[in-house]
């Protein structure tokens, strides 16, 4: 009884296969490409999986024959003037070797921790990166038409995808598509189009949102204080976008801002939140019982300027008020935030 442990391998195999190879003859296992480390990689696995085996490799180039010698595997050489680059056919005449591959292809179907590698393999036999004018990066499948188990692994990734049929292709965009690509390592079989998708991916500067999604999302994040430069990092936006978003929000009064330390942080004005340094809170701390200037500058060791500066500010933020030279805290039912 004839058996097989699925592998990666395996299914990057089945994948470069399906994409590139003649998979109606009953008579011989083919594979195509203009890849000789593939054209290496697929023999390899197929010997491991049949053991002795017989292939040919048939090589096309438009010119110079080159002669290799590949584990005794025959090779034949022909001219092909519509070749650009050499191109190799590799072929296992076997009926019954056909009919284990076959076998091996369709139980890769219904194993989905194959999904990426068959998808993978597939790619490598006829995926291709395109690039173009005002960002445009696109990811391209080649196919005449559509293939059910191509459908069914781009929706189990949750990959977002249209199919031309006037391109006769596959076509995904977006950089969340590609993120989800690039974590599946969907270009690294095939050592050109690896080192495309690897740079092309690299270019990325931002994501690309739907209209108005910063403004409609900003305020999920606001429940606590954020400052520009944390809100830049969650969005992948510039310190300029964001605030271009929260200056019109805090004039329809959305949104206020309070200076810690020379920095603006933003909270929703629903949050009932009042935010203040480290150094505010210890005047708070302090002030158990009313206070002059000059007392509250003996304790925190500073000139009575800067006591006077800071006690002024947490009188605008309504946290202190003045009485005959005193200074005393004030009831609110806010929360303090220190920051």
């Amino acid at each position: 009884m004839w058996c097989f442990v699925m592998n990666k391998e395996i299914a990057e195999c089945a994948g470069l296969w399906l994409a590139e190879g003649d998979n109606k003859t009953r008579s011989e296992i083919t594979f195509t490409n203009n890849c000789f480390d593939l054209v290496l990689f697929f023999h390899k696995t197929m010997k491991n999986i049949f053991g002795d085996i017989k292939p040919r490799i048939y090589a096309y180039s438009k010119r110079n024959k080159q002669v290799m010698d590949l584990d005794n595997i025959r090779f034949r050489y022909y001219t092909d003037k519509r070749a650009n680059r050499t191109y190799y056919i590799y072929r296992i005449a076997s009926v019954s070797l056909v009919k284990k591959w076959k076998r091996i292809v369709e139980s890769m179907f219904k194993n989905e921790r194959m999904y990426q590698h068959f998808l993978r393999g597939f790619f490598a036999g006829e995926g291709n990166i395109k690039t173009g004018s005002h960002c445009n990066r696109t990811i391209r499948i080649a196919q005449k038409q559509q293939i059910k188990i191509i459908d069914m692994i781009l929706n189990y990734f949750e990959i977002k995808y249209t199919f031309s049929k006037r391109g006769r292709s596959y076509v995904i965009v977006n950089r969340t598509n590609w993120d989800r690509l690039a974590k599946i390592k969907i270009a690294d079989l095939h050592p050109d189009k690896k080192k495309k998708f690897w740079k092309v991916y690299s270019d990325f500067k931002e994501y690309h949102y739907s209209h108005n999604f910063i403004k409609d999302n900003i305020m999920n994040y606001l429940n606590r204080p954020k400052n520009v430069r944390e809100l830049s990092v969650i969005f992948g936006r510039t310190l300029a976008r964001i605030q271009d978003i929260l200056i019109p929000m805090k004039k329809r009064g959305k949104v206020i801002n309070f200076r810690v330390r020379n920095v603006d942080y933003w909270i929703k004005t629903s949050s009932n939140l009042v935010v203040i340094s480290s150094v505010k809170k210890r005047y708070l701390d302090i002030l158990n019982k009313p206070m002059t200037t000059k007392q509250l500058s003996d304790v925190m060791n500073v000139c009575w300027k800067s006591s006077n500066n800071r006690m002024n500010e947490l009188r605008k933020l309504g946290l202190v008020e003045k009485d005959c030279y005193l200074w005393m805290k004030v009831p609110i039912n806010k929360e303090v935030f220190v920051i």
